[in-house]
């Protein structure tokens, strides 16, 4: 006997879960899309423990007579395709007809439906991909599937999901999704009995935005004009220019209605905001993106994430141009075009001016040549055992622009930069802390509540933990709400939700860890430093200007910022020489 045999249906299905239903979120985009698919004008979305205990999708579509209630449950049973030909023009969420049957594979599943015309509906009940029951029904017309202890039978699958608050968060995230992309369809979502949401229908993206995501983060947005080229309509919504998160959990890009991460839309976008926004920052959008199906392969990837362009090309102009109109009419041209006097970060002054204040001497700390080599993460305390030396006396010789300090000593002229300085010193400081759990939390005389999305409630009400030893006190309060009690004390004069989204989009692109290993203390320490640092002026006289060098000079890599960014440059009198030689 041979050693190649077929695998039973049961199994086989189980198997194809494994692609398809990758956690309890999985499982409620596969329901939500079928109810859109079945032209759903209402849909309902309740679950219990993150979805592991009770997941119930229900609808007000077509609904299903008996013969196609079972039908569904067979593996590649769909309404959606009937030849090869039609995989070339797909239009509706799904296709496969694999959702259905792999879910209740690995679940305890009940399907309840009903076509308006019918008297009665259909009710069959699976468990581990066995129909055990299938009886009339009393339902509305319309659709509820309830999917109850997920992997029970494959607790090897179980182990890999992650806590409770978590999976709440991805639940919540993947349905704010699919509200987005279908505004025209309202949206009801109970976590544990407790009402989330609850979104009107609406035929204007903006109102949707709005009541997902309140009013201040719409006022961060501006609209795309519709325009249509090569073929391929965009609209929607992105950001004003220099708005910008650490992570792409807000830039959500639609393809036909489907929701896709692809570098062939998101690059375009990064590089639109050249010179706008700070590298390591992705603006903010909502775009759809609608187009001939055959110009597009959404057929390879088994949740459908992924799509293949037939011309990436011309996507990538499309979206480019989107995003340029788009900002062209948010303000005038020369506020964010690159180039001299253009610098988005530092707006030019009118009338650049110099100030010039007495000698004054001062001892200064400097670094070592060889430490420069090192890590930031070698930094242990502004308190590590630098090498020192006495160097000679420096003079402060006045400003330039609003954004340099000049020095001399006997030897080289110093410019510092005064933003990049800032940066850099923060760095180290809020580093430091984190690094030896000694952050200091300042609490606010008022708390603030903020208006987030439910996903991001959530996310923060699993991360409470962790974001408590970022030093930030924060809980949920009420619907959409955050109520925060306490920030970072390095950070204390910046705009509180400010901080609530960089700490949130730092910890997320590191992972749901509930430690702060020492990447993520970097990334963290960056982040907030390179955002306390965007305010900083021109330092008070002669003091300040010295002062400002002299922390500068006592950090452990005192010539760049975190990311790399120039804080100083020094000319020595030869290359000065040099300059001016004929």
């Amino acid at each position: 006997m041979g050693s190649i045999n077929v695998l039973p249906d049961i199994l086989a299905s189980q198997v194809a879960a494994g692609e398809v239903v990758e956690r309890p979120a999985s499982v409620i985009k596969e329901l939500v899309e079928n109810s859109i698919d079945a032209g759903a004008r209402r849909i309902i979305v309740e679950f219990q423990r993150g979805g592991t205990r009770m997941m119930r999708v229900t609808d007000d579509g077509s609904g299903m007579d008996r013969s196609d209630a079972l039908l569904c449950l067979e593996r590649h049973a769909t309404s959606k395709i009937r030849q090869s030909a039609d995989l070339a023009s797909i239009m509706t969420m799904g296709f496969r007809g694999e959702a259905l049957p792999s879910i209740a594979s690995v679940s305890r599943f009940e399907l309840s439906t009903r076509r308006r015309e019918d008297e009665a509906g259909t009710l069959i009940s699976v468990t581990g991909g066995k129909v055990h029951d299938v009886q009339e029904s009393g339902e509305a017309p319309g659709t509820r599937i309830e999917v109850s202890d997920l992997f029970f039978n494959v607790p090897a699958r179980r182990k890999f999901l992650r806590g409770e608050q978590t999976e709440a968060a991805n639940i919540l995230q993947q349905v704010e999704i699919l509200a987005v992309a279908h505004p025209e369809i309202s949206f009801t979502c109970l976590r544990d009995g407790r009402e989330v949401f609850r979104l009107a229908a609406t035929e204007d993206l903006a109102v949707r935005l709005r009541d997902l995501h309140g009013e201040e983060f719409l006022g961060k947005l501006v609209p795309v004009t519709p325009l249509e080229s090569q073929g391929i309509r965009v609209r929607g919504w992105i950001a004003k220019p220099g708005e910008g998160r650490s992570d792409r959990t807000l830039q959500m890009t639609f393809v036909n209605g489907r929701m896709i991460r692809s570098p062939v839309l998101s690059l375009p976008l990064r590089e639109a905001c050249d010179g706008v926004l700070a590298k390591g920052l992705h603006p903010p959008a909502v775009l759809f993106f609608d187009m001939d199906p055959t110009a597009v392969d959404c057929n390879v990837h088994p949740a459908k994430r992924e799509v293949r362009f037939r011309d990436p090309a011309v996507i990538r102009v499309v979206a480019l141009q989107a995003a340029r109109s788009a900002w062209e009419k948010a303000a005038p041209k020369q506020e964010f075009t690159p180039g001299v006097g253009s610098d988005p970060l530092f707006p030019p002054i009118s009338k650049p001016t110099w100030s010039f204040v007495s000698q004054k001497e001062f001892e200064v700390q400097e670094v070592a040549s060889d430490r420069l080599e090192e890590s930031p993460s070698a930094l242990a305390s502004p308190t590590s055992n630098f090498q020192l030396q006495t160097p000679p006396a420096v003079q402060f010789i006045g400003s330039l622009a609003g954004r340099y300090l000049l020095f001399e000593d006997q030897e080289s002229l110093m410019m510092v930069e005064i933003r990049a300085a800032r940066e850099r010193i923060l760095y180290e400081r809020f580093l430091a802390r984190l690094s030896l759990d000694e952050l200091e939390s300042q609490r606010l005389l008022m708390p603030e509540v903020l208006a987030l999305s439910p996903a991001d409630v959530a996310w923060v009400e699993a991360h409470a933990e962790v974001l408590l030893k970022a030093g930030l006190s924060a809980e949920p309060f009420g619907h959409g709400s955050l109520k925060v009690d306490a920030v970072p004390a390095d950070a204390v004069d910046l705009p509180v939700m400010e901080i609530v989204i960089r700490l949130i989009d730092e910890l997320r692109t590191h992972g749901d860890s509930s430690l702060l290993d020492q990447g993520t203390r970097e990334a963290l320490a960056s982040s907030v430093s390179r955002l306390a640092a965007v305010g900083a002026k021109l330092p008070s006289g002669e003091e300040g200007a010295l002062i400002l060098l002299k922390d500068l000079l006592a950090c452990s890599l005192p010539y760049s910022t975190p990311k790399g960014r120039p804080t100083m440059s020094q000319l020595s009198p030869g290359e000065l020489s040099r300059r001016f030689s004929a």
